[in-house]
């Protein structure tokens, strides 16, 4: 039995992982976007950037499964290589589209289902800082993809953030700055997919 034979059973086993992350994160924001839209009426127009983001997320994370879904087969077949560009797609897609317009959205709902200051920088303040966490601790998947330009991205992210949260608040280039953002992580999410896994 070669080398690549050997790690046939944990490359399914990370499969299976993967496959059951995004599928069960697939389920949740297809649970809290319908929540929102049945009472979409009740709140206010700035509700929709967090819906869009929220709906982002979804595809992100519905497609990532479908990719590491595929993977099996690569893996069935011992096309070691294949199986690497699979989990390299399927990661840039989960965590640019996925993880981060879910990580984002969850303030701006916030700021749109309560006016309480206290429960909008506390919603805020927990992204931000859990994503700055994970973003810079060396385990975040854009480190593996961008190596000499992860913090500068990183920076560049929880800047957006910041500003995401103002503009929604005060009503002021919201869509605008919506849409840079939007532009921009699915710029990182293409670049990263022609780096080497």
């Amino acid at each position: 039995m070669d080398n690549k034979d050997q790690d046939l059973p944990l490359y399914q086993t990370q499969i299976q992982t993967y496959v059951g992350f995004t599928s069960f994160m697939t389920a949740v924001v297809v649970f809290f976007t319908g929540l929102l839209l049945t009472k979409f009426e009740s709140f206010n127009i700035s509700i929709k950037i967090p819906i869009a983001f929220l709906i982002i997320s979804i595809f992100g994370f519905l497609y990532s499964t479908l990719i590491y879904a595929n993977a099996a087969e690569e893996v069935s077949q011992k096309r070691v290589a294949k199986f690497k560009r699979h989990l390299l797609l399927g990661d840039c897609l989960s965590e640019y589209l996925g993880i981060y317009f879910l990580i984002f959205s969850i303030p701006l709902v916030i700021n749109v289902v309560t006016t309480d200051q206290f429960l909008r920088i506390i919603a805020f303040a927990s992204s931000m800082i859990g994503l700055a966490i994970y973003q810079f601790s060396h385990f975040s998947v854009m480190e593996r993809h961008f190596k000499k330009r992860n913090t500068s991205i990183g920076i560049t992210i929880l800047i957006f953030g910041l500003v995401l949260f103002l503009t929604h608040i005060y009503n002021f280039y919201f869509v605008f700055v919506s849409t840079i953002f939007i532009i921009f992580l699915i710029s990182v999410a293409y670049l990263s997919t022609r780096q080497k896994y």
